[in-house]
């Protein structure tokens, strides 16, 4: 993914946390640790831009509902039912799954409490990460996770002092969950944090026709333009879905430079629509790809969001609109753009992090493909990754966790489900 796009047989050397060659024939020292990618594709970790860890438990009780009943009957009463053990068991199984799958980076929304024991479970899994609490204090569209703007601000600084840039893998971003669910006063206050810190401001908005008409009702503007009125269009925003946004709007996301979290399964899975993707990169609007949260999608597969995003594409803009290789870039380049990590991520190059996956080509539907961008695209899935590095360490190896007890991640998952549900069932 380097900027001639060249594909080539060769290794790469790793030293410390990046890449320092890509070369054939590089010669084996005897203290190597050396990784047999024989007969694999090997590319860069792939970035998803919008994810929910803290959902990862609700996968498959939340199917068939659009978007408002989603979040207000299962969702935000399940969240909010979340102790620190369950938000952690969520986490812990999400990032079993992303890292097995090709995953090495992420922008992740959690909930509106015990947001440390998120970041609890990144730190052990070694998985790059970009995320915070979920902001949410507008009264009568919160549900049960209703804060005041002064407690969801109070716990926001604390976290963001405590866990922004702990080590070379986290980093806090500002989490307001969308208008819908907060007061100007608080986004505002994202606002002057955003230009303080330099953060990423991680959001929804366009993503229902409803939701559009709720802001409108409330500030006579549509979502981005509403964002822009108040400053949060910008560079450092990135913002989830963006289905139903006018031409105007289209004309506002490309001037500020903010970011499209395109997230095709889940805008299928909640009827929710189809964003017109190909003609958001024609106006040169910036685009990254994210499976949202498991009850919505219900895999976290980055390879099922390249093949979607790709093919959706087709029938309304021809079959020559978004190829596989534009496919693969949103999911690599793409995403570094949005995180602020482009010339570090995205791409095999000298001097870039070593966030680097294998993919095994000897599966039968993907054997005879010489094309890669056409067998990574629209063949491989996520179960065909064999090696996933992050930071120049194997934390997924021939295909077995190096970070993470995938045995005991699966026993903790299943216990603390079956305390959320006994929780949230009627009685």
């Amino acid at each position: 993914m380097n900027d001639d796009r060249e594909v080539i047989a060769a290794d790469i050397l790793i030293q410390d946390n990046k890449i320092l060659q890509v070369e054939k024939n590089i010669p084996v020292k005897s203290d190597y640790q050396v990784i047999d990618a024989s007969n694999q594709f090997v590319l860069p970790g792939l970035i998803q831009t919008h994810i929910h860890l803290c959902q990862t438990l609700f996968r498959g009780y939340a199917d068939d509902l659009e978007l408002m009943d989603w979040l207000k009957n299962k969702i935000w009463p399940m969240e909010f039912h979340h102790t620190p053990n369950s938000l952690k068991a969520s986490s812990d199984l999400a990032l079993a799954e992303l890292i097995s799958l090709g995953t090495t980076s992420i922008l992740d929304m959690a909930t509106t409490k015990h947001t440390e024991a998120v970041f609890s479970s990144v730190e052990s899994s070694q998985l790059r990460y970009w995320g915070g609490k979920c902001l949410m204090d507008y009264d009568g569209f919160c549900g049960p996770l209703l804060e005041t703007t002064q407690q969801a601000l109070i716990e926001n600084e604390q976290l963001f002092k405590q866990w922004h840039q702990k080590n070379e893998l986290i980093n806090y971003a500002l989490c307001p969950r969308f208008v819908v669910s907060c007061t100007e006063e608080l986004l505002l206050e994202c606002k002057k944090l955003q230009q303080e810190h330099g953060l990423i401001i991680h959001t929804h908005a366009s993503e229902n026709k409803d939701e559009i008409a709720i802001v409108e009702k409330r500030t006579g503007l549509r979502n981005i333009e509403y964002l822009d009125r108040i400053g949060l269009l910008n560079q450092r925003s990135a913002i989830a879905h963006c289905i139903h946004i006018n031409d105007d709007e289209k004309g506002l996301m490309q001037q500020s430079g903010a970011h499209v979290l395109h997230c095709p399964s889940s805008n299928l899975k909640l009827a929710s629509g189809i964003a017109h993707i190909h003609e958001y990169i024609e106006k040169n609007i910036s685009v990254s790809l994210g499976a949202d949260g498991a009850p919505c999608n219900n895999t976290l597969d980055p390879f099922m969001e390249m093949r979607l995003c790709a093919l959706l594409q087709k029938p309304i803009f021809g079959s020559t609109a978004l190829p596989a290789m534009q496919a693969l870039e949103l999911a690599t380049l793409g995403g570094a753009k949005t995180l602020g990590m482009q010339g570090q991520l995205g791409s095999l190059q000298e001097g870039y992090l070593a966030d680097i996956i294998t993919v095994d080509r000897t599966h039968p539907s993907v054997c005879t493909i010489e094309n890669p961008y056409s067998a990574i695209v629209y063949s491989c899935s996520g179960r065909d990754v064999k090696n996933s590095i992050i930071n120049g360490v194997p934390v997924y190896k021939n295909k077995q966790h190096q970070t993470l007890d995938i045995e005991q991640v699966t026993i903790n998952a299943r216990k603390e489900l079956n305390g959320l549900l006994t929780k949230t069932s009627p009685s």
